[in-house]
């Protein structure tokens, strides 16, 4: 028992170093090249510098201030057609800058401290070194809290021990794309996507199974449920098994029923409420579809399931070849337990496959893989962490082996990505990724 403890724990330990070299990369990076940079980045942010430092929602001159954007992608922002309102549009949630907002006060804090103290003279302008060192730090222990939140999910949900479900969790998680949106890309919305439905998930456990906190824990449902929608709106998705544990609830008592259901609301409304005032002061409008606004379309009749799967080009299980093991587990844990709390989970990971399959640009631009599958990997680690508990001892070392040589493959992918050594919005084949390896040594150097 000793032994295969101190097993686990090494695997952990190996993990957790590969996860911190790259989120090093970023780090020792930022003096040269923003981490906030990208499309989706710099729009995530907008809603907070905006807001921080000039009060307003108006984002033409953050995007002319920015260093986050290519001078290609500034005028292409800068020639959005303009809302109702005369602003230009912002078609992302506010999720991300909610949860960023505590730690823009801190570089805002040390911003001011440098002035006072005389040896800085760096502005409170939201986009110098301090505040993208502050914000990478801020996510990444976002990320741990997240993992260590998924950990305790699954160990709840499969019964098992925390550590065994640590292991689970923490394979799944270095083979999958969260790997690179929760070490190095901080500033994309996919690693609050994760922390918001893992933490949502946790309480809904706690909920379900009437631990201390009473209807506190469905306040937590509610508020985390919230951000997930205002972080991705396609994510009101992962409300299925909250209504399917709320559904069992009433059936026990309608009186505990109401409370929870006051409770969810007192947690999820200001949120969304927030987002609702956003879009108002930015469309005009309370209610708007901010991805139609810009021309972009789902195509629900004619859903690119195969090619988002299989594909080179970022489908999920191509890049990242456990997560179809995982869904494999996920099918058989589903079908011996046949509850309907596991069937919502399983639920929400298929709508949100058909979602994802049905928007114009399935393969998502320039993604690490399949990244809209963020909220989908919780209940793939427990399908994974299932298999773990259940396999006989032989089978046991054969998946850790599988998992351990699927994770230094998305580790080398991630590398691969990282230095721009295959292409991020292109196809990519197995044997061109490998072919780049020669190339690999030449572009760390560089750090």
């Amino acid at each position: 028992m000793n032994a295969c403890l101190k097993t686990r724990r090494s695997l952990l330990v190996l993990l957790a170093l590969g996860a911190f070299a790259l989120f090093l990369s970023q780090i020792v990076e930022i003096p040269v090249r923003s981490a906030l940079r990208g499309y989706d980045n710099t729009f995530n942010y907008l809603w907070l510098r905006s807001a921080m430092v000039d009060g307003d929602w108006d984002f033409r001159n953050d995007i002319e201030q920015c260093n986050t954007l290519t001078p290609e992608y500034r005028q292409a922002a800068l020639s959005l057609p303009k809302t109702e309102v005369g602003r230009l549009p912002n078609k992302y949630g506010i999720g991300w800058a909610l949860v960023t907002l505590p730690f823009y006060g801190v570089a805002d804090a040390l911003v001011t401290l440098g002035i006072l103290l005389g040896f800085s003279s760096l502005r409170h302008d939201g986009f110098n070194a301090v505040y993208q060192v502050v914000f990478q730090l801020g996510h990444a222990g976002l990320a741990v809290a997240s993992i260590m939140a998924a950990a305790r999910v699954v160990a709840s949900w499969l019964k098992i021990d925390r550590w065994e479900a640590t292991v689970g969790v923490g394979l799944v998680w270095f083979a999958s794309p969260l790997l690179y949106y929760q070490t190095v890309n901080l500033s994309m919305s996919h690693g609050v996507a994760f922390f918001a439905v893992a933490l949502m998930a946790y309480g809904l456990e706690r909920a379900r199974e009437g631990q201390a906190g009473g209807y506190l824990n469905w306040m937590l449902v509610g508020l985390t449920w919230g951000l997930a929608v205002v972080t991705r709106y396609q994510l009101g998705i992962v409300g299925l098994p909250v209504l399917i544990v709320w559904v069992g609830t009433v059936r026990r008592s309608l009186r505990s029923g109401l409370f929870a259901a006051a409770a969810f609301l007192g947690g999820a409304l200001p949120l969304v409420a927030l987002q609702i005032w956003a879009w108002f002061v930015v469309y005009g409008r309370c209610l708007v579809f901010s991805y139609g606004v810009e021309g972009e379309k789902f195509q629900w009749l004619r859903p690119e399931v195969t090619n988002l799967l299989f594909s080179s080009f970022h489908g999920l299980f191509y890049w990242h070849p456990l997560l179809l093991v995982a869904c494999i587990g996920l099918g058989i844990y589903a079908w011996q337990q046949n509850t309907g709390r596991v069937w919502g989970w399983v639920g929400a990971v298929v709508i949100m496959g058909y979602v994802n399959a049905s928007w114009w640009c399935w393969w998502f631009a320039s993604s690490f893989g399949s990244r809209a599958f963020d909220a989908a990997i919780l209940p793939m680690m427990a399908g994974f962490a299932f298999l773990l508990a259940r396999a006989k001892p032989r089978w046991h070392r054969l998946l850790v082996c599988v998992a351990v040589g699927a994770g230094a493959w998305n580790f080398y992918l991630a590398w691969l990505y990282r230095l721009a050594l295959i292409p991020r919005n292109a196809p990519v084949t197995w044997s061109q990724m490998l072919a780049v390896f020669p190339r690999l040594y030449d572009g760390l150097k560089l750090f």
